[in-house]
């Protein structure tokens, strides 16, 4: 570590004391509740926001270079650096004061609910129903895999697709037809499919059940191998180890050991999807950890550190993102119908990207997303950021009022994990069109997760009304 002023003991303290607050805040959740929303969510902020000034602050010697955000963060100074920890932590502190505001409501949200407690026709109702569900999202996914193997010609190639796609100058349909490219869209939901299975396995432990999760499982890692991410690719499985225990919350020790793991695997992964793209293992070595952790996490801190920049190069968006995306998801073809083309669509990734090429002279070969609090400085500056944060708390807040809702329900756990987990993803690139179209999984399983907590809410409420007003005191 390095302190070379006065400044830096007193910035480390102010770390300090937000690592420690951090630290209590969660641990407090997790006591009581286990991983939530929230919690996660508080996580992965700190993770991005607060761990990252950090460790370019006071570990000089270990940062990293290789990239166009790292070496825009390394020309900030310790004091623009802490100024903007100061600003994310006011942001944080936003969210969670709006997560804890109470307001009067008609539903108590207090009660759980157990399986017992659901009448089994209407138990049995719902299970058709999202057996069916989940059959439709699996055969949908899986005949667009095969249809861009096919489309590819071997498996091999398909697999080495996304590397080979992978930057702003390089385009899918120079490998296949533009119209397979919706496929690319539709295949991700094979992401679902395990979760929903594993979840009706839980319901029925039926071997017809047991195969499909298999086979989706199996779609489900060519498709990560193929989208060539190395950190979805492990919290694809994190939910899946959280709920090999029935009993028992998870604390910070084992997000820490997994964490931990999964950082160790991130060069091991990156040689592997090298070696599907070009057919051999070489690959830069990063032996240091903290570089490591800098060239992979640091660009949603970097990006809200050069924010006013970023404003000077293409302006406010005057929340245009929150109202184009939906043409994003519309084939070319039927948007041309209309008058309308796709290709004047800019995406706020990449005038991101394009803005990193700008500032250093260079030509950008990989894309920058744009992390959460970015993303809403875009639009009116600190006039759409600050109302934002509020409105995160709150949806934070009715997520986890699902959650607890569920909280004796161990069969869904599955499904709440891997939404709390998916928090890292939506808010490193936090574009609605990139996460509607990349993380269409997660948007799906959401709505799904909605569909179940309204049945069963349902049914937990007929079930209490069912119940005599008066019964007889014990003893």
């Amino acid at each position: 570590m390095v302190f070379n002023s006065l400044f830096s003991y007193m910035s480390l303290t102010v770390y300090i004391v937000i690592f420690l607050l951090v630290y209590v805040y969660v641990k407090k959740i997790i006591t009581k509740n286990g991983f939530n929303v929230i919690s996660m969510f508080i996580l992965t902020f700190s993770l991005f926001y607060f761990v990252t000034p950090f460790f370019q602050t006071f570990f000089k010697l270990l940062r990293d270079d290789s990239s166009l955000f790292t070496r825009l963060l390394n020309q900030l100074s310790d004091e623009e650096i802490f100024f903007n920890l100061l600003i994310s932590s006011l942001c944080l502190l936003l969210i969670i004061l709006s997560y804890h505001l109470r307001f009067k409501s008609r539903v108590d949200n207090s009660n759980t609910c157990k399986q017992e407690q659901i009448d089994k026709g209407i138990k049995n109702n719902l299970y058709k129903k999202l057996i069916w569900i989940t059959d439709i999202i699996f055969i949908v996914a899986v005949l667009s895999i095969i249809l861009l193997i096919i489309e590819t010609g071997s498996i091999k190639t398909y697999l080495a697709l996304g590397a080979l796609t992978r930057g702003l100058d390089k385009a899918p349909t120079a490998y296949i037809r533009s119209s397979y490219l919706q496929l690319v869209t539709l295949s991700v939901i094979i992401l679902v499919t395990p979760y929903l299975y594993i979840y009706l396995y839980r319901f029925n432990k039926s071997k017809v059940i047991a195969i499909k999760f298999i086979i989706s499982l199996i779609f489900a890692i060519l498709f990560l191998l193929y989208n060539q991410g190395r950190a979805p690719l492990v919290i694809f499985f994190l939910p899946f180890l959280f709920t090999i225990q029935k009993q028992g919350k998870k604390g910070f020790l084992g997000l820490t050991v997994m964490f931990g793991i999964g950082l160790f695997l991130l060069n091991y992964l990156d040689r592997l999807f090298k070696f599907l793209a070009y057919g051999n293992f070489v690959v830069e070595e990063k032996t240091n950890v903290i570089t490591m952790f800098l060239s992979e996490f640091s660009y949603p801190f970097t990006n809200f550190s050069l924010r006013n920049e970023l404003i000077g190069y293409s302006g406010y968006r005057y929340m245009y993102d929150y109202l184009i995306w939906p043409f994003t998801m519309v084939p070319s073809s039927i948007l041309e119908l209309v008058g309308f083309n796709k290709e004047s669509i800019t995406s706020i990734s990449n005038i991101n990207t394009e803005a990193y090429g700008f500032f250093l002279g260079v030509t950008p070969s990989g894309g920058i997303p744009v992390d959460l609090l970015t993303f809403n400085f875009y639009q009116f500056g600190y006039i759409s950021l600050i109302p934002i944060c509020f409105i995160i708390g709150r949806i934070l807040r009715k997520l986890d009022l699902i959650f607890n809702f569920f909280e004796k329900d161990y069969a869904i756990k599955i499904l709440l994990y891997r939404i709390s987990f998916s928090m890292i993803n939506l808010m490193n690139n936090a574009d609605i069109s990139a996460i509607v179209r990349n993380r269409l999984d997660v948007v799906v399983l959401l709505i799904i997760l909605i569909y179940i907590y309204r049945n069963t809410k349902n049914t937990k409420t007929k079930h209490n009304n069912k119940l005599p007003l008066f019964t007889n005191p014990q003893g």
